[in-house]
């Protein structure tokens, strides 16, 4: 399942693709969402008929979620997975959360054999550099070492239904502790699972962060964490894989899914905010593309003055 604002969907699109592409099991697919377009919904119909799995798609109300905290870089809908968890408990007892920004590259049948019996959710420990900061933040909770990354979540949702964690979790967002959640949605997840979790290997949240190629000038450092074994690439930070200004080799893997899909034809996200602004100009001046980068330098500088 994807729980996203609609800025992301096309993202989705190409995820559920990559997913189908790595796997011959049977599927089917979840999308959450406050708004969805004409065009995406044909294109999702296509890529249904294409590969001839399922892919439900829901509507949901933002506003009521307006008493909760957003952060600049998230918008509310970082919640929609608990409403998805909440509700999709009704239909099935085992679902895997996906962020829009994962990419899958290999296959996901050993997660079915997985015993979730006594527990709710299977998760990848967050990177060193998230996990090193947790107890300066979340004191309170003692997460430091077991704090894992919320973009893919394999979740018992029987169990999960049956602890009230939705409620949980919100209650949590909206009382007292809140100020101190940097990543709303994922701190309450880590906070409520708690010793509930099986750890699952690095492949199947391997984080990968494009603003790593504004240092590395071969642009080749990426096979050193995208490795053969991988199985879901997690792309986190402004710049994601369909963003115009990331051409590197390093999301190879997102281009090839979109190429299998009916998004193949579909052109390449522009800079919508003020942060992606920043990461454009930055990125196409790495990649020697001068005049485009000092233009794209110059919009950033008056988006930042007058906006």
């Amino acid at each position: 399942s994807y729980g996203v604002d609609e800025n992301y969907l096309d993202g989705v699109g190409v995820s559920i693709a990559s997913v189908v592409l790595n796997n011959n099991i049977p599927l089917a697919f979840h999308i959450i969402c406050d708004s969805y377009s004409p065009c995406f919904v044909k294109y999702i119909e296509r890529l249904a008929v294409q590969h001839h799995i399922k892919i439900s798609l829901y509507l949901i109300k933002v506003e009521s979620l307006e008493v909760l905290p957003q952060t600049k870089v998230w918008s509310r809908a970082m919640y929609f997975r608990l409403f998805a968890f909440d509700y999709l408990s009704k239909k099935v007892n085992t679902l895997l959360y996906l962020d829009a920004d994962v990419v899958c590259k290999g296959s996901l049948q050993d997660l079915l054999q997985l015993d979730l019996t006594e527990k709710i959710a299977a998760v990848v420990k967050d990177v060193d550099s998230i996990q090193n900061k947790v107890n300066e933040r979340l004191s309170a909770f003692n997460l430091q070492g077991g704090y894992f990354n919320s973009g893919v979540v394999f979740v018992n949702l029987k169990l999960w239904k049956e602890n009230a964690l939705t409620e949980k979790a919100f209650l949590l967002l909206a009382g007292k502790e809140a100020d101190s959640f940097k990543y709303p949605d994922q701190d309450v997840l880590n906070i409520l699972l708690q010793d509930k979790v099986i750890f699952l290997p690095r492949p199947y949240n391997t984080i990968y962060t494009i603003k790593s190629e504004l240092k590395d000038k071969s642009h080749k450092k990426y096979s050193n964490i995208i490795k053969d074994n991988t199985i879901l690439i997690h792309y986190t930070g402004a710049t994601k894989p369909w963003h115009a200004w990331a051409n590197y080799p390093s999301v190879i893997y997102y281009k090839n899914a979109r190429l299998n899909s009916p998004w193949k034809d579909f052109p390449a996200k522009d800079a919508r905010t003020i942060v992606e602004f920043k990461k454009r100009y930055k990125h196409l001046l790495v990649q020697g593309h001068y005049f485009k980068g000092l233009l794209a330098g110059s919009a950033y500088l008056y988006r930042k003055l007058f906006h």
